[in-house]
């Protein structure tokens, strides 16, 4: 049975979106505003565009008069944390890391131009994940090799290769099936947020 979108309203821009796209966040009970991804805090829950620029305009209107948006939508004083676009990054970017980790774990990670390559021949793979600072050499020929599949780029060699526990890790592909809606969804949300 296909479970419905449920849809939510942004506080701030009053755009209306699937909830799995926003950033839920809580009101706790001394009026701080915290970030609330899983659902586990108590307190007042509404949501946000998924966007640093709207967090970081947020904060800085914070800073710069006692005219807090929040308090006028909430009708109460909010009190915002002024790291809290920072705080949300590296709560996404952790997520989108872990989900690595996870496609790792349940052998659904390919590592490796040569594997990769393997695999994309075989239509095995659902996307390929490139390091940021991949050669050119090596983009160009994964790229005749990948054709149209998407292709993410959000980390650096170092930071996916610590993660995973392994040296020099430029390239990575998602195998087709389970895993690849929930590791395309943390790594999509982390990146919406970057550039919205």
């Amino acid at each position: 049975m296909s479970q419905e979108l449920e849809n939510r309203k942004c506080i701030l821009t009053g755009s209306v979106q699937n909830k799995e796209d926003l950033l839920r966040f809580v009101l706790l009970k001394d009026g701080t505003l915290l970030p609330d991804f899983d659902k586990k805090l108590s307190g007042r829950g509404f949501y946000f565009s998924n966007s640093k620029q709207l967090l970081e305009d947020l904060v800085n209107k914070n800073k710069e008069s006692s005219k807090n948006p929040l308090n006028k939508v909430l009708h109460t004083k909010v009190l915002i944390p002024d790291d809290l676009p920072e705080m949300i990054e590296k709560i996404l970017e952790k997520k989108a890391l872990n989900s690595l980790n996870l496609a790792r774990k349940s052998g659904t990670l390919i590592l490796g131009f040569e594997k990769i390559k393997e695999a994309v021949l075989k239509k095995r793979v659902a996307f390929i994940i490139t390091a940021l600072d991949a050669g050119v050499d090596g983009k160009s020929k994964l790229e005749k090799i990948a054709g149209d599949l998407q292709k993410v780029e959000l980390f650096t060699t170092e930071v996916m290769s610590a993660v995973l526990n392994r040296d020099n890790t430029v390239y990575l592909a998602i195998v087709k099936g389970n895993t690849e809606k929930m590791v395309y969804k943390a790594l999509n949300k982390y990146a919406t947020y970057l550039k919205a």
